[in-house]
Order: structure tokens, then sequence, then C-alpha cells
């Protein structure tokens, strides 16, 4: 017997973008609810790229994105408003555009949620969307966006942030970030992570993360070689000696110009790879103890301390919580 159920009409993402806008700010976010359609009975979201007045838009790469204008798009209709980023100057004018500025504003009382991506958050802030709220945006911004909005609580060092209805990143590969957070709010974890991996992500990242990744920074430093070799090592007790040893120089010397050239101290650096290692194995399904002892962890107890203090929570919670295939009753 055929159901009778009429099918719920899919959430509208409506996605701002204006001349020189930064592609990837608009096609990750696409992505991740394109993609998260492809997972349920029926169509969830339905992504459109709005401008003030429609048409082909240039992005920052040269390649152009086909718009529909806000005056065929009602407010009323959109169940999730993102502000893309782009160039000072496009942001200069989207800020200064007042038909633009109302639509979204009307956008954003009724809206189930709305925010930035990137640098779009100093168009919300602009626009009075953003006053009381904690927000992120690229690191080259924050300081910027806390000095002329002090009504603002501005999180530096957070991938994205959601506060409320108000949700915020910090640009680029963190939109993408932040928009699986959005499907996993509407449609469970398990979807969120079979877009993930549909995405090819090596995992999913929590808004708690920080923006800057020590170890790319540092694979394109002085110390390249070692931090490639640090992370096929990372079973093996890597002490300052071991890594001082490698590199062929004194401890103390290593140390000062390790730390100098990271930001970071040497232990400081393989705890944080050793954490990413883990987070890959809980989010593949391996156990807590597996994922300590392939990480170069002493202990599951060491391990839970330095997973706790980081990211506020047992390496267990973050499994079940992340783990793609699901955890196992009566495994630990």
């Amino acid at each position: 017997m055929r159901s009778t159920r009429t099918p719920l009409a899919p959430h509208v993402v409506a996605i701002v973008t204006f001349p020189m806008v930064q592609l990837l700010d608009v096609a990750g976010p696409a992505d991740v609810f394109a993609s998260a359609n492809q997972f349920g009975d029926e169509q969830t979201f339905e992504v459109l790229t709005v401008s003030a007045t429609g048409g082909l838009v240039q992005t920052t790469s040269g390649i152009g994105i086909d718009t529909q204008s806000i005056r065929k798009v009602s407010p009323r209709a959109v169940h999730t408003l993102l502000v893309a980023g782009g160039e000072a100057d496009g942001l200069r004018a989207l800020i200064a555009n007042k038909a633009l500025a109302d639509w979204v504003q009307r956008c954003c009382r009724s809206a189930v949620r709305f925010g930035s991506v990137c640098s779009g958050s100093f168009a919300l802030a602009h626009w009075g969307l953003l006053d009381g709220c904690r927000v992120t945006t690229h690191w080259a911004g924050t300081a910027l966006l806390r000095s002329h909005f002090p009504g603002i609580v501005v999180e530096p060092d957070s991938l994205f942030v959601q506060d409320g209805r108000v949700w915020t990143s910090g640009g680029v590969t963190s939109g993408i970030d932040m928009c699986l957070a959005m499907v996993e709010e509407d449609l469970g974890r398990h979807v969120a992570a079979r877009v993930a991996k549909q995405l090819i992500l090596s995992s999913r990242r929590l808004g708690n993360q920080s923006q800057f990744s020590v170890l790319l920074e540092t694979q394109a430093g002085r110390y390249a070689a070692l931090a490639d070799w640090i992370v096929a090592h990372l079973r093996q007790p890597l002490t300052v000696q071991c890594l001082s040893d490698q590199v062929g120089e004194t401890q103390r010397t290593f140390h000062r110009k390790f730390t100098e050239a990271t930001g970071v101290t040497p232990a400081l650096f393989v705890e944080q790879l050793r954490l990413q290692a883990v987070r890959t194995k809980l989010e593949a399904g391996d156990t807590v103890k597996g994922a300590a002892r392939a990480a170069g962890f002493t202990s599951d107890e060491h391990l839970s301390r330095v997973f706790r203090r980081r990211f506020d929570m047992t390496p267990s919670q973050y499994r079940s919580i992340n783990a793609s295939n699901g955890v196992r009753k009566g495994r630990r």
C-alpha cells in the first residue's frame, strides 16, 4: 500500500555571494548539503546561491557562479542562511548594499539558523546580526573583527562556533566542517559521517579545534623531514633525545630551535599528532585501547587524561559520537 504521507518541503539553504567571493566558501558548504541529499529518502536541502542582482558572479579564482537574485527568494522561505567571505573590496560593496542588507536581516529573523563562512562574519557584524554572540572568523581577521565590534565575543582559535541560531566558521575548509555539523543537527551523526566519507575527508574536525595546523606549518619549514618521520613512528617513545638525534642537534639546541620554528615544544607537537591519530582511529570504529596503542600512548588512562584535557570529553564519548561504523556493544 502506498504511503499517503506528504513529502516535507526541503530546507532552503541560501548562500550569499558577491563579486570577488571566495569560491570554496560557497562550493564547500554547497557540496556538503548536496551530498547529504544522497543519503535520505527524500531531498532534505535545496541549495541556492544568491546575490544582489542575480546572474554570473565572478569569484577570486576567476570562476563564475550562477546566482539567483534576492528579489526572487522569499526571506521567510530560507531555513539556513550563510554569507560567504571574499576580498575586502567585494565585502565592502556587499555591506553597503542596502537592499541586500535588508533582505539578509529579514531572512535572519525567521531562519532556523544563519551564519557566515570566513570573512562573511564582517558583513553580519556590520548589519548588527552578531551583537552579543560568540563568533569566529578567519584567523587573519579575528583581531580586526574584535576591535571594530567590541560587542561581539570573538574566539580566534576555533574552526567554527555555534551560538544558538548563529553559526560562524574560520573560513575556506572550516566551512565544510561547520556545515557537516549542521547536517548532523538535521539528519543525525550517521548521515554526517557518510557525507564526510563521500567527500573523502580524512576526519571530521570539531569546532573547538584550532584553525592552525601545527603539522602543516612544520611540513613547510626547517623541520619538515622530521615532522614526516614523527608521523611514521608515533608508536615509538619520541623523547627530545630521540628527535634531536634524528636532526643531528643537541637536545638544548633542538628544543630551542624547534620551538622557535613551530611555536610549540617538541613534546606538545608529538602529543598533538598522537591525538590526531587517535581521533582518526576512533572515527573508524577502533577501540580506545587500539587507538591508544597505535598512536603511542603508554596506556588507555594516559590517553584519557590527555584527551579530556584537550577536547573536554573522554575518548569513549568521542568514539560514540563520531564513529562512522557505529560502536559495538561491549567494546570500549
